[in-house]
């Protein structure tokens, strides 16, 4: 997986991700401040072990991170997130 399609990639799960928390505003409130997020996709295992490095490279000291697995995307126009999971590693 080279740079660009993995940027492209993520650029689309964190737009979706915005959109799912316009449309489940609660789900912020289990956010921590500063937490670095990152989205896990069950469909993409090598963009999720990608993900998963770049957390591990660029996770500030003490910084809890907040893991969003999701099953996949699903069709516009609303987001298309499907079952996501927060888990936050403090």
């Amino acid at each position: 997986m080279n740079r660009t399609s993995t940027a492209y990639k993520n650029i689309v799960l964190n737009t979706e991700f915005n959109k799912y928390l316009v449309e489940h505003p609660e789900v912020t409130e289990k956010i921590p401040d500063n937490a670095l997020v990152v989205i896990l996709p069950d469909d993409d295992s090598a963009l999720c072990r990608k993900n998963l490095s770049l957390a591990r490279r660029h996770r500030e000291k003490d910084q809890a991170v907040v893991y969003v697995r999701i099953k996949k995307l699903a069709p516009p126009p609303k987001s298309r997130l499907v079952q996501p999971r927060l888990s936050v590693a403090l």
